[in-house]
């Protein structure tokens, strides 16, 4: 998925000029200590004793501040690791002017700590101290509505209606959480239907290939928005115990490593022989050349 990355000077021009509004994605320590002036505060990892863990209220609070899909959204960290999957996230849940800020608040650094990309202090643009009773995290969430009203994506993996599918399979394994099956929904699409590798069931497919190359393809043509969902949750996980930074392309090729073993690996389901997507039943086969 194509993201646009800009400069600190870049966003605080949009910002000025076009109406695009900061989303500081950092923890909310991290923002009381100081932040970008006028941003809003919505983690997309919550600090904790045990470590950064994934904020489960970010799409309920997001949908809130901005429910406009065509809302002008700029994603930032401290950094700039966060805010790429933050931005990623945004583009998933339907928003069109999505632009992730490089470089972050406190400015990219290589492994000796020197700067190597201008974050939104070191450019000298102006900044925040302490909590905002508006643009805070508490207020935001407090004022979060529920989510809008979503379209059922799939019923729960194996459960038994007491009748014939007519696809020559049982429901195999796979997730039995509600919460899971709604949460795809943002990723589904209303077309398409696969045979999930990852559950083993025929579910909706995604909207659009998640990465570009023959993996994305995989991904695309083999698993569901519900496993895809399941994947998204779990990266979170991941990227916080191998602290995966978007930068940094060994810590990616990690992270895609984890994603085909997630999907792909132990627990996964074989495609039944002869199988055919549910949208292609009915049609003529084409003749089998000699």
């Amino acid at each position: 998925m194509d993201l646009k990355r800009i400069t600190a000077p870049e966003a605080k021009k949009l910002i000025d000029e076009e109406g695009y509004r900061l989303l500081d994605v950092r923890s909310t320590p991290e923002f009381g200590d100081e932040h970008p002036a006028g941003a809003y505060n919505v983690p997309f990892l919550h600090k904790t004793s045990q470590g950064m863990v994934p904020n489960t209220e970010f799409s309920k609070v997001i949908r809130s501040l901005f429910p406009d899909p065509e809302a002008k959204i700029i994603t930032s960290c401290q950094m700039g690791g966060r805010s790429v999957r933050a931005a990623t996230e945004l583009k998933n849940l339907g928003y069109k002017n999505v632009i992730d800020l490089r470089g972050g608040f406190g400015s990219e650094r290589d492994d000796s700590g020197a700067v190597v990309q201008k974050g939104w202090r070191d450019s000298g643009l102006p900044t925040e101290k302490g909590d905002h009773p508006e643009r805070g995290y508490a207020p935001l969430l407090a004022k979060a509505a529920p989510p809008a009203p979503v379209e059922k994506a799939a019923e729960p993996v194996g459960h038994d209606h007491g009748h014939d599918h007519g696809h020559g399979h049982s429901h195999g394994p796979g997730t039995t959480n509600p919460e899971a099956i709604e949460g795809a929904n943002r990723f589904a699409s209303e077309k398409r239907r696969v045979m999930c590798a990852k559950l083993g069931q025929e579910l909706p497919g995604l909207k659009r290939r998640p990465y570009p190359g023959p993996t994305g393809e995989r991904i695309f043509n083999h698993i569901s928005a519900v496993a895809w969902n399941e994947w998204v949750e779990h990266s979170k996980m991941v990227i916080n115990e191998y602290r995966i930074n978007s930068a940094d392309p060994h810590a990616m090729r990690v992270l895609m490593e984890r994603c085909e073993e997630f999907l792909f690996g132990a627990g996964s389901v074989a495609v039944p022989e002869g199988y055919i997507p549910e949208s292609q039943r009915g049609q003529v086969p084409p003749s089998d050349p000699k």
